[in-house]
């Protein structure tokens, strides 16, 4: 494979190990009191039912708007990507109750703590970033998630400052494996694609995805990767560990 020059990394799975559970039954609980005392009442089944029902909607709406401005009708629901404090704001309403952009960051900040069971990150990813630091190669961060979930728990963390370019699905309307997200990426850095290469833990997303783009991979298989591949495309390379990227 080619000496690469930018490193574009995967986050959850990859560099962070997170556990988070939006079907337990204490996080609507507790969602819907907080509701409720900001003025819009909730029993907890109804308020998870209607965020279902939101979220399903704000994703259709998103999907038309992409497939347009992309003018390619075979974008799928599973490439686009919300605001998820747009959902937020629209529970609220549905209560005839307003929230303002502050308060629904908050809103969505306690939605994922409240789901939060664990973080950190894995072993190995400072004194990784330490070496591509010292051989003067770049790093980048493309990664399906919300900024206002993504940005805190890399500064809780302690890595945020780590990257030279940063892209989350919330911003672009796009997630992996599409090829817009990955497009994105490339035209807002000026990035090439043989100095390129994708390392994540999802089959589909990060190596699929990379592949269809046109770069080159690395796959580190985590508890969070789901079912392992019988094979890799011929353009990526299975990694045991994220301290062997480099």
């Amino acid at each position: 494979m080619a000496e690469y020059q930018n490193y574009i990394f995967d986050l959850y799975g990859t560099l962070v190990d997170i556990n988070t559970n939006e079907a337990k039954s204490s996080l609507w609980k507790n969602m819907a009191w907080l509701f409720s005392m900001m003025g819009a009442s909730y029993e907890p089944a109804e308020l998870k039912k209607m965020y279902k029902k939101l979220y399903a909607e704000e994703t259709g709406r998103n999907l038309l708007q992409v497939r347009e401005a992309q003018k390619d009708d075979n974008i799928t629901a599973g490439e686009v990507e919300i605001h998820l404090e747009d959902v937020f704001e629209k529970l609220f309403a549905e209560k005839g109750a307003e929230l303002d952009k502050k308060q629904a960051w908050q809103i969505s900040l306690a939605f994922r703590s409240l789901s939060m069971n664990g973080i950190r990150l894995y072993e190995g990813v400072r004194e990784l970033f330490w070496r591509l630091r010292q051989a003067g190669k770049k790093i980048y961060l493309l990664s399906n998630a919300q900024r206002m979930f993504t940005e805190p728990e890399m500064k809780l963390l302690g890595f945020y400052d780590c990257f030279d370019g940063i892209l989350y699905s919330s911003d672009a309307g796009v997630k992996k494996p599409s090829f817009y997200f990955y497009d994105a990426i490339f035209q807002k850095y000026g990035l090439k694609k043989e100095e390129s290469v994708m390392i994540g833990n999802e089959y589909h997303a990060d190596i699929l995805g990379a592949d269809n783009y046109g770069i080159d991979s690395m796959y580190v298989f985590t508890a969070q990767s789901g079912r392992e591949p019988d094979s890799l495309p011929e353009s990526c390379r299975r990694i045991e560990t994220i301290g062997d990227v480099f």
